[in-house]
């Protein structure tokens, strides 16, 4: 080994022994403790940290062979936006790595896994400022990537043979991390980087690893969700909703969406987040829905949004351009859960009361009666439906007209008896 080498190993060691003990001061400190001295270990560690990283020869990526270092040092990046210097220690270091990360896999992954420790390890009030900092800079850096391969692309400078590392790890980090995708510059350079894309290579997947911004990809406009839809295709149907955790804050914010009936204000801020449409939401959500086992869409939507089913509900009962959407999706939790979809503990107190009980409420016994109608009318008369959703319609049908008959006091639809009773009888004659 040789002696420059040897150093090198030296200086690593005692980087990692030295945090080893500021983790150790930091767990064993008190309130009586005098935090100065800590501070000051950590910021001739952060300083001697930085020098070591900056230093290592290009060829050796500063995620991938010092992840433990670059770790503990991504805590500095409270500062980054304070520091306007262009040449600023940290936008060095961080020009760097983003560069990395431009050919690296492997860097891309530990990047996002040291975050991700950080919100697992820290309390989240405290951590929160730095995680945004952090992701706002991944915005700014994968946008900018986008944009280049964009530009090669339109600019007819685009070599597959030179940029397919390129194109590979810029496709991997959006679709494996796809909360970048709630930024709208980079949500626009994407779309337009997958049609691009895809129209030079027919983009497929690799293997039998789970892309959960594939689904993502359902909620683009038509050419890129056509793209999502072969791919999701492709991965085969999502068994738990593990699968769909990386999904969970935009899904959060599209079903938030279609339960406010219109969509959110557009706040200022520094970040411009991507825009709502609605239709778009609605086609996105009934087809990831056709790729959802049940244990997934009860694990992953109906206990994190038990609100899902009365938006479904709501949006049957009008003559809106979301009618025909609506219908597909209460077709296929029919499909998925059958019976189960009413039944189910999952489901909370409120869609309970909304689509079984039928409180004394002008607007659920409407909700109801429309609903009746759904069920005993509209669904055996569309070929859309198959006959054992058929009959599983007409079951729904008996149940909720039964639990209005049980309630204290009974609230049976009597308004609307003329639509169900016949059908009903009929119904019953045959199955006795």
């Amino acid at each position: 080994m040789s002696i420059s080498m040897a150093k090198e190993v030296a200086t690593r060691r005692d980087l990692l022994q030295r945090w080893r003990r500021i983790e150790e001061e930091e767990g064993d400190a008190d309130d009586d403790d005098d935090p100065t001295r800590l501070h000051l270990h950590k910021e001739k560690w952060f300083a001697d940290a930085y020098q070591f990283l900056i230093a290592l020869p290009t060829d050796n990526h500063i995620w991938c062979a010092s992840w433990d270092i670059m770790g503990p040092l991504l805590e500095t990046f409270y500062n980054y936006y304070k520091d306007h210097r262009k040449q600023s220690p940290l936008r060095q270091l961080w020009n760097r790595i983003s560069n990395e990360m431009r050919h690296c896999l492997q860097c891309i992954s530990q990047h996002h896994q040291a975050q991700d420790t950080y919100s697992m390890e820290y309390d989240s009030t405290s951590i929160a400022p730095l995680l945004k900092i952090l992701r706002n800079l991944d915005y700014e850096r994968v946008k900018s990537h986008l944009t280049d391969i964009n530009a090669k692309i339109i600019g007819k400078e685009y070599d597959s043979a030179r940029d397919n590392a390129q194109v590979v790890n810029v496709l991997y980090e959006v679709l494996m991390f796809p909360i970048l995708l709630d930024y709208q510059p980079l949500f626009t350079e994407f779309e337009l980087f997958v049609e691009a894309i895809d129209n030079k290579h027919e983009l497929a997947l690799s293997g039998h690893q789970q892309f959960p911004g594939v689904y993502a990809l359902l909620f683009c406009k038509r050419s890129v969700r056509s793209v999502g839809y072969r791919l999701a295709g492709s991965m085969g149907r999502v068994r738990s909703a593990v699968d769909l955790e990386p999904l969970q804050p935009l899904l959060k914010k599209f079903i938030g969406c279609l339960e406010a009936d219109t969509l959110p204000l557009v706040m200022e801020t520094s970040i411009p987040k991507t825009p709502l449409d609605r239709m778009s939401i609605w086609t996105g959500i009934k087809s990831l829905l056709g790729f959802l086992d049940p244990p997934a869409f009860e694990e992953g939507i109906l206990e994190n949004y038990p609100f899902f089913l009365d938006i479904v509900l709501n949006h049957i009962s009008g003559d809106s351009l979301e009618f025909s959407h609506a219908v597909t999706c209460l077709r296929l939790l029919f499909e998925m859960l059958g019976c189960k979809l009413w039944l189910s503990s999952t489901l909370s107190p409120n869609a309970m009361r909304n689509t079984l009980l039928a409180l004394h409420d002008g607007e659920h016994e409407k909700q109801r009666r429309h609903f009746l109608y759904f069920l005993l009318h509209q669904v055996p008369a569309s070929s859309n439906f198959s006959i054992l959703t058929r009959r599983l319609a007409c079951q729904m049908a008996l149940l909720i007209v039964h639990r209005g008959y049980k309630m204290s006091p009974p609230c049976p639809p009597f308004e609307c008896a003329h639509m169900w009773y016949v059908v009903l009888l009929s119904l019953l004659s045959v199955w006795v």
